[in-house]
């Protein structure tokens, strides 16, 4: 019986839970199958989530009204709480398995005995899990929908506030703030209320769900109600059930069918609460949770920013409209300079503008430090006010001292009289405001305001105002000031223009020292004026003008002016000193000056030295009454007005010496010039020389030295002397140490006023004891020495720099007769630099084999410097040539042929070997060297390097021989893969016939690995010759070089070789052809490895070269390779080893040339190989058909890098 019924539970159990209807549908119906069939009174399923701890329940019961106590969400908790529970009397609840954050039980009520085990079998209660796991799934799916609209309705209603927001009018924004946190968060009523600036009352500024008499009449203080205690406290709340929370308990009275509310706080950016945002929930609607009062705070803050924003831009427009009148009235202050219609507007503006009864500013005096009052407004003549405050001197002078606004309040006491004619006192508060004006952080001046008139206080935006005000109006009172300075500079400039052009345009010492005295007295009102100037050499003191009151004691002066103690006085005079009676004779640490010349008597002096670049070249002396006072002005105009006079005055000094030694020299040249230009022969001109200069300066004795170069002497062509006994002084060695050599060795004139003191000249003084003084000039004609002027006289201290300067042009006009060697000079610099502008090296010898010239390109060529060449026999040239002697020996028996036999030679090809220089090859000429009458001056050798020509003739022989042995590799491998392929295929074929006979199987593997070779072979031709394409892009040759490495470590590794790595981290990227370097790689290495049969050691280097070139290397230890073989290893099928075509290395350079670079080998037999790659930055890459002569041309232009 219980088997049957628990078959028909479980049959009604798949049918009814495979129907289509809905999980609520399919559990209803499920359960009232199980009830009928097991015959209890009621069957349930209760579902509980464990997060929300929401119960949901579905009954089947005999009287189809269901379980009351189970359908009750409310006392579901006595269930849930015997969910565990397994059988107890006639009830019976059985845990079901379900996941999702969900658990469910299944209960049985009037349970019959015989039914019992078959309701709670395995499989029925398994089918209801199933069923209530899907019914789980179905709700978790609904509820995240709902939560997914209910979050797009929040940000689209917050998107929609912040779109909304206006600066000008919050209100439209905050209504619809209310309006949508109501909608988005389900409640009935939402209301915004702000504080009243009157009364600091909240009202009601916006609302939704509220009568409108509850928004009209509703004014609640800080502290009252929910609302109330929210402002106060200034922290959001969430209230669930007011009568039950603690924080409102006996303040606030319930209201009826309030679910839940929330009250946020609205702040600005201070801090401060300016409003409460609040909203409710009623019934049956659910209370609000935390995530409500987060989203609630997001809308309350759109309010706050709202209200903030509106705030501000009524601020901005009162400060526009501020700044536009007092923009206005310092429009009206600045149109004009007067500084006192400046400050008159200043105070009008201040009392009419700004609003304050009175104003009175104060201007800073900077010759005394105190503030004077300059201008006031609104002040009555009985008003008492300070006219002048020191600096830090009460309210005023601290406020200008500290430069800081200072508000004030003060106590006054006035007496009244009252109607029964008694007399009181009374006191009132008295507010003014100090306010300091500052410019360029000084301050200038005080504005000092009160509301004395009517009695008002002064408010804090008077005070801003004012600050504006004050700070614009500071600048137009600098403005006005420095207006008038800059009149009065004006006129201190204007005087000094004409001043100076009038003391420019004076001729003579003596008119422009007139020029200054008068200005001065005039621009300074003196009652006189003297200047005294300084000579030349600041030695003597001379008076050039004296005016008025001076002229009294003008004898007196210049008795001053010859007094040496008086002219050092002047000479040590830098800044100016006023002298009168009493202190004149202290004015200066010296009292031995006679200063009181200066000071006649009931007047005092004013004396202003003329100093230029730092000397003092005299003094302005400027005398007044004593009533006069010498103001520090004064002193600083005459101060730039003696600056420019002295520089005038020096330069007037100067000029009139220079043209009095100016008129004597050109009187002496003149005479030179007509007594040498009537010379007719040489001894005439040189004779004139010693004529002119005798008359020129005081002498006993005068010689003209010549040079002879032949015989590095200086001989005397010209000789003058006063004793007629005397003899011609004898010649001087040019390396000598006498006094002529010294000259032409110096190439500057030697003076010596006394010879006896000069170490110089001792061995003159032993020869020739009678002379004194000496001057010795050099004779240059072109920047060449060419004889010396000796003037000897036999007085001491007879000669000065400027008779040398004099001698020295006359001299110079001297050494003119040497001219006739221009031409020839000339024509032998055109001819030099002929020989150094050709590309061939030109060398000439004389009849003696003596080189006489040698050209830049012989230097370039043979690299030898002419210097070092040049008076050199030719054999010696040759010994220092860096060349076999086989090849000096040829050269040497071509010249001598040439001089012995006249006969012309021709070389050509000829090739020399230097000494760690690549072979250099020459076209070389020897012929005769004749002049125009044919006479034998010697021999000229012509040779040009041809070895840049040479080299690319041999490439193309070998890029040639290389093209045609690709072509003939093509060809082999063309025509042995067919057959290869015939016999290759042919021995598969027997080698499958004959697998059971291994001899033959055996032959015939060893038939088709040799074929592979062959084809293997036939493969390295056809890359051999098929033309390389490069595909560049950038390479890392270090990451390249690793990776390759990498690859090929078992190999390495088999050969029982270590690898040693030396890569430079610093290596820039270059533009290559990464697959085919890694070839170049990969073959070089192969090379290495086979060169080492024993094993050994393998180092891989990189590094950059010169040119902005990169290498990398690869050494071996291996056997090296034999000298006789290294010069052909990269021709193709060229080969050390038993095994291999020889056409790596041939691919290794085919492919480093097409990359624009070259191959470098070092070997040694028996130590090893290196391999060298040097490769461009930047290659190139050819077309197919240009490829050979790209390369051809970039290696033999210098584009490579050499070794």
């Amino acid at each position: 019986m219980a088997n049957c019924l628990h078959r028909d539970i479980t049959t009604e159990l798949i049918r009814a839970a495979g129907s289509a209807t809905q999980p609520n549908e399919r559990i209803q119906l499920v359960l009232d199958k199980v009830r009928e069939l097991s015959g209890v009174e009621s069957v349930s399923v209760v579902i509980k989530q464990s997060m929300s701890h929401e119960t949901k329940v579905w009954s089947s019961s005999a009287d189809s009204r269901g379980d009351n106590n189970l359908g009750s969400s409310t006392s579901n908790s006595n269930l849930a709480a015997r969910v565990d529970l397994e059988c107890c009397g006639q009830e019976i609840v059985v845990p079901l398995n379900v996941s999702n954050g969900y658990s469910a039980s299944l209960v049985f009520r009037g349970v019959p005995a015989e039914a019992g085990e078959s309701i709670i079998a395995e499989e029925i209660t398994g089918l209801f899990s199933m069923l209530v796991e899907s019914v789980c799934l179905k709700s978790a799916e609904s509820e995240a929908h709902d939560l997914a609209n209910r979050r797009f309705e929040e940000i689209a209603a917050i998107y929609e506030i912040g779109e909304a927001v206006d600066s000008a009018d919050p209100k439209p924004v905050l209504d619809l703030i209310v309006k949508k946190a109501a909608s988005v968060m389900s409640a009935q009523t939402c209301s915004l209320m702000l504080v009243d600036e009157g009364d600091g009352c909240l009202v009601i500024e916006a609302s939704y769900g509220l009568a409108p008499d509850i928004v009209k009449g509703t004014r609640i203080k800080f502290g009252e109600g929910i609302v109330g205690q929210v402002a106060a406290s200034g922290e959001p709340v969430l209230i669930t059930d007011v009568a039950t929370d603690r924080r409102f308990k006996r303040k606030v009275i319930p209201r009826p069918n309030v679910s839940g509310s929330i009250c946020v706080p609205l702040k600005n950016r201070d801090g401060l609460v300016k409003g409460v945002l609040s909203i409710r929930r009623h019934h049956p609607n659910p209370p609000f949770t935390q995530n409500d009062l987060k989203l609630f705070c997001i809308f309350a803050t759109h309010a706050a920013l709202a209200i903030e924003n509106a705030e501000l831009y009524a601020r901005l427009h009162q400060k526009i409209h501020e700044i536009s009148t007092v923009s206005s009235v310092l429009q009206a202050i600045n149109s004009t300079l007067d500084l006192n219609q400046v400050l008159e507007k200043i105070v009008q503006g201040i009392k009419d503008v700004v609003g304050f009864d009175r104003c009175c500013l104060y201007l800073l005096d900077p010759r005394t430090g105190e503030l004077v009052a300059d201008a006031r407004e609104g002040y009555f003549a009985h008003d008492g006010i300070a006219e002048r405050v020191k600096l830090g001197e009460g309210v005023i002078g601290l406020a200008a001292r500290e430069r800081i606004p200072i508000f004030s309040r003060e106590v006054e006491s006035s007496e009244c009289v009252c109607q029964e004619s008694a007399t009181s006192t009374t006191q009132s508060v008295f507010e003014y405001l100090a306010m300091p004006i500052v410019v360029r952080d000084s301050c200038i001046g005080v504005v000092v305001v009160d509301n004395r008139t009517s009695n008002r206080p002064i408010r804090d935006a008077n005070i801003e105002m004012l600050a504006a005000f004050v700070n614009q109006a500071g600048i137009a009172v600098e403005n006005a000031r420095l207006y008038e300075a800059m009149e009065q500079k004006y006129a201190e400039m204007n005087a000094l223009y004409e001043h100076s052009r009038a003391i420019s345009a004076a001729y003579g010492v003596q008119n422009a020292a007139e020029v200054l005295v008068s200005t001065a007295k005039r621009m300074l009102g003196c009652d006189g004026a003297a200047l005294l100037l300084l000579d030349s050499k600041r030695q003597g003191l001379a008076l050039f003008s004296v005016f008025g009151l001076l002229q009294t004691v003008e004898a007196r002066v210049r008795d001053f002016c010859r007094d040496p103690v008086s002219v050092e006085a002047i000479r040590s005079l830098t800044t100016p000193i006023v002298l009168d009676r009493r202190i004149s004779a202290s004015a200066i640490e010296d009292t031995q000056v006679g200063w009181d010349v200066f000071v006649p008597e009931n007047s005092r002096a004013l004396l202003v030295p003329l100093v230029t670049e730092d000397a003092t070249i005299g003094v302005l002396i400027l005398a007044d009454r004593e009533n006069a006072e010498f103001r520090g002005t004064d002193i600083k105009l005459v101060t730039i007005l003696t600056s420019h006079a002295a520089t005038v005055l020096k330069n007037a000094i100067a000029y009139e010496e220079r043209m009095q030694q100016r008129v004597f020299e050109l009187t002496t040249l003149y005479e030179f010039s007509r007594q040498i230009s009537s010379a007719s022969s040489l001894e005439e001109a040189l004779d004139s020389i010693l004529s002119v200069v005798a008359e020129t300066v005081e002498c006993d004795e005068l010689s003209v030295y010549a040079i002879d170069y032949e015989r590095d002497v200086a001989a005397v062509r010209a000789h003058r002397s006063r004793n007629e006994q005397s003899s011609l002084p004898p010649e001087e060695p040019l390396d000598g140490n006498g006094v002529v050599s010294w000259v032409i060795r110096e190439r500057k004139a030697l003076l010596s006023p006394d010879v006896t003191g000069d170490p110089r000249l001792a061995d003159l003084v032993a020869e020739r004891p009678n002379v004194r003084s000496l001057m010795a000039i050099p004779l240059i004609v072109h920047d060449e020495v060419v004889g010396v002027l000796t003037v000897c006289s036999d007085n001491p201290g007879q000669y000065s720099e400027e008779q040398v300067r004099v001698l020295s042009v006359i001299a110079s006009q001297g050494a003119a007769i040497y001219k006739e060697l221009e031409a020839l000079s000339t024509l032998t610099n055109y001819t030099d630099n002929i020989l150094s502008s050709v590309a061939a090296g030109i060398v000439t010898l004389d009849t003696d084999g003596v080189v006489l010239t040698w050209n830049n390109a012989a230097e370039r060529i043979v690299g030898l410097r002419a210097s070092r060449v040049v008076g050199s026999d030719f054999r010696d040239v040759l010994r220092r040539l860096d060349i076999p002697q086989a090849e000096k020996r040829s050269i040497e028996d071509s010249i001598e042929e040439v001089y012995r036999t006249g006969q012309t030679y021709h070389g050509y090809k000829l090739c020399f070997h230097p000494h760690e220089r690549p072979e250099i090859f020459l076209n070389m000429s020897i012929s005769l060297l004749r002049n125009s009458a044919g006479d034998n001056l010697g021999l000229v050798l012509i040779f040009e390097d041809i070895s840049r020509e040479i080299r690319l003739e041999e490439e193309f022989r070998r890029m040639r021989e290389l093209a045609a042995i690709g072509q003939l590799a093509a060809s082999i491998a063309h025509e042995l893969r067919n057959p290869l392929s015939s016999i290759k295929g042919a021995a598969q074929f027997l080698q499958k016939e004959y697998e059971d006979h291994a001899s033959i199987a055996e032959f015939l593997s060893i038939i088709i690995e040799e074929v592979n070779g062959l084809s293997r072979l036939t493969t390295e031709f056809l890359e051999f010759a098929r033309p390389l394409r490069l595909d560049l892009k950038p390479v890392d040759l270090n990451k390249l070089i690793e990776r390759t490495l990498h690859l090929m470590n078992v190999h390495i590794a088999d050969c029982r070789v270590s690898v040693n790595h030396n890569l430079d981290p610093s290596l820039p990227i270059v533009e290559a052809d990464a697959k085919q370097l890694e070839q170049v790689l990969k073959n070089i290495i192969i090379n290495a490895l086979q060169a080492m049969p024993d094993g050994g050691s393998l180092t891989v280097e990189t590094g950059s070269a010169s040119g902005g070139w990169v290498y990398f290397s690869v050494s071996d230890t291996g056997i090296g390779i034999p000298p006789d073989k290294i010069d052909r290893i990269f021709q193709p099928f060229v080969t050390t080893k038993t095994k291999g075509t020889g056409l790596g290395l041939s691919v290794v350079r085919k492919i480093v040339d097409n990359h624009g670079g070259r191959v470098e080998v070092t070997s040694e037999p028996g130590k090893g190989s290196t391999f060298k790659v040097i490769l461009p930055r930047v290659a190139v890459q050819p077309s197919l058909v240009d490829e050979t002569d790209l390369t051809l041309e970039r290696r033999n232009s210098g584009q490579l890098p050499t070794s």
